[in-house]
């Protein structure tokens, strides 16, 4: 009987004290995951996650770049249409971040994993914004290299540590 009573006067001090307990549910972040999933070709392993920030399109850098190398595949290309289009139809930013690991830089311009992921992910900005005409205002170009792999923490798969993500920010942001 004495939980009882401490179990709600625990309730009570948290209510009265102003604590708010709300579960964020964001019906946005579904439907932007079902126009990108619509429009994106299935065939890249496309891996779609929902965060507290929003929503993150995960593909696997070797459909953008070779090795070693921060130019775009002119094969990738359409991809990148497609992104740009939808991204014409939303208010949202989007902070494009390139993760890498474990490149040969023999024959590269660059000599560490951190420098290749920035080139690589302002080279998708640069072209979202010169050549698909989006406003540079909704583009972020992050490059984290090695350090934010995905490994067993988000897919079952153990893969995709080398990936481009598209992060779709769902709440108000300021630059």
């Amino acid at each position: 009987m004495k939980k009882l009573y401490l179990i709600i006067l625990i309730l009570i001090l948290i209510f009265c004290s102003g604590f708010n307990v709300t579960i964020s549910y964001q019906p946005n972040v579904d439907k932007i995951e079902a126009v990108f999933k619509s429009a994106l070709p299935k065939e890249c392993g496309i891996i779609y996650t929902k965060v507290p920030r929003g929503l993150i399109i995960s593909i696997d850098e070797k459909c953008f770049f070779n090795e070693g190398e921060a130019r775009i595949k002119e094969s990738s290309l359409y991809i990148l249409d497609t992104i740009a289009s939808l991204l014409h139809t939303l208010p949202n930013y989007c902070v494009v971040e390139d993760h890498t690991e474990n490149n040969n830089f023999e024959n590269s311009d660059y000599k560490e994993n951190w420098e290749l992921s920035m080139s690589r992910s302002a080279n998708i900005v640069e072209y979202l914004v010169k050549y698909k005409n989006l406003p540079n205002w909704q583009l972020f170009a992050l490059g984290f290299g090695e350090f934010m792999p995905f490994r067993d923490n988000v897919a079952a798969i153990n893969g995709m540590d080398k990936r481009i993500d598209f992060v779709i920010i769902e709440y108000e942001a300021k630059r």
